[in-house]
């Protein structure tokens, strides 16, 4: 694993994860204190069970319903959870997490609104949007990237599951004339922080799809990774996803962009639950080495690995490291050291590879500031056998083998 080779855009904005909720589960009984505990361990399942249990038992539990109200967040039932925080609020007018999970309803839903204005047809039948875009990769290594027309200027941006919506590089956004402003702090490989700025462009195309007045972040990319004889001009990432029924189609070297409906899976391909946290963490569950039923974040942007451990996880599930093979390399936040390390058996669902590339930064992990307990990310090794649906409709990762 070359020591370029890094993950690159892990961990934009955590701010909806840090809000109080153990705080508020130490004053109810014990449904929300067992569902609280369940979603320290990320298990959103036998949570949202708990919790809907300690609401049946009594329905003035706080702590029971806005610990609902963020599982439902995470499977994108906006409505439901809109609908459980308000009343929390109507209890409780001082809720943060109630509050925070209302915020994000109301994001998602612009984003859901951006996603409509592109399939419905302004005027006449005859204007009918196309319902699929198909964007070639430019280069499927070290990581895909793809080009995408940012106010009218060809933009060649990486595609990446752990990026928020677009991010570009500081000179590509003076080229093209942006006000580039202060943003706010991103938390990156090895849990560095740097600042992500600001921008606003105008149109943002691909094929035949067209996005108005879209804000994304201005960190460096240039020089991030290597592309010889191609610039990059940023990372796209899985808020622009979300727009779509979007399929990375590593075999076929492509981006699938289509109408955002549920997912038809092709015979033979492997559907699994997966839930959205934040505005951008992709999760799954799956087994590493005999350490069965873990939750793994899905992020694509760990060039020349297949799986990023947490430090817990390189123990519990006895993976095999190199530590004589220690090196660094560039992420988001600056450079980062990562031992190198070689995964058994790694399997999201029952979808399975056998010695996955893998890595972990001892000095810091991006998901220490989880407030739920996840094994690790899986990512480019792993995910380059399947053709990768991200179904926000039905909330299904599905993986069609090649």
């Amino acid at each position: 694993m070359s020591s370029r080779r890094v993950l690159i855009a892990a961990g934009l904005v955590l701010s909806l994860l840090a809000a109080p909720y153990g705080a508020a589960v130490s004053a109810s009984g014990g449904g929300a204190a067992a569902a609280d505990a369940a979603y320290k361990q990320g298990d959103f399942e036998r949570a949202k069970m708990l919790d809907e249990d300690a609401l049946r038992a009594d329905a003035t539990d706080v702590a029971a319903e806005v610990g609902l109200a963020r599982i439902e967040l995470y499977e994108n039932h906006l409505d439901l959870a809109m609908r459980h925080a308000t009343h929390v609020l109507s209890i409780d007018p001082n809720n943060v997490l109630a509050r925070r999970v209302i915020a994000t309803c109301s994001d998602r839903k612009l984003v859901a609104t951006a996603s409509d204005r592109m399939f419905t047809p302004p005027h006449a039948p005859a204007s009918l949007p196309p319902n699929q875009a198909v964007i070639p990769f430019l280069r499927s290594e070290p990581l895909p990237l793809l080009q995408l027309r940012i106010d009218g200027h060809e933009a060649n941006l990486i595609l990446d599951t752990g990026a928020p919506d677009i991010v570009i590089d500081p000179t590509f956004a003076h080229e093209i004339g942006l006000t580039v402003t202060a943003g706010s702090t991103g938390v990156f490989a090895g849990g560095r922080t740097a600042e992500v700025r600001e921008a606003t462009v105008h149109r943002v195309e691909a094929g035949p799809f067209t996005l108005e007045d879209l804000r994304v972040g201005v960190i460096p990319t240039r020089g991030m990774l290597p592309y010889e004889g191609v610039r990059v001009d940023g990372v796209v990432g899985t808020v622009f996803l979300s727009r779509f029924l979007a399929t990375i189609d590593y075999p076929r070297n492509r981006l699938v962009l289509e109408r955002p409906v549920t997912a038809n899976p092709r015979p033979g391909a492997i559907v699994t639950r997966m839930w959205l946290v934040g505005d951008h963490f992709v999760f799954a569950r799956g087994s590493v080495n005999a350490l069965d039923d873990q939750l793994f974040m899905v992020d694509s942007g760990l060039a020349g690995g297949g799986f990023g451990a947490e430090e817990s996880t390189v123990k519990s599930a006895h993976i095999r490291t190199m530590p004589e093979k220690a090196s660094s390399g560039m992420g988001g936040g600056g450079e980062v050291q990562f031992i190198p390390a070689v995964v058994d058996r790694l399997c999201v669902a029952t979808a399975c590879q056998r010695d996955v590339p893998a890595m972990y930064t001892p000095g810091g992990s991006p998901a220490a500031a989880l407030p739920f307990r996840i094994a690790g990310m899986v990512s480019d090794k792993f995910l380059r056998h399947y053709a990768v649906t991200f179904d926000f409709t039905g909330m299904h990762l599905i993986l069609t083998p090649a």
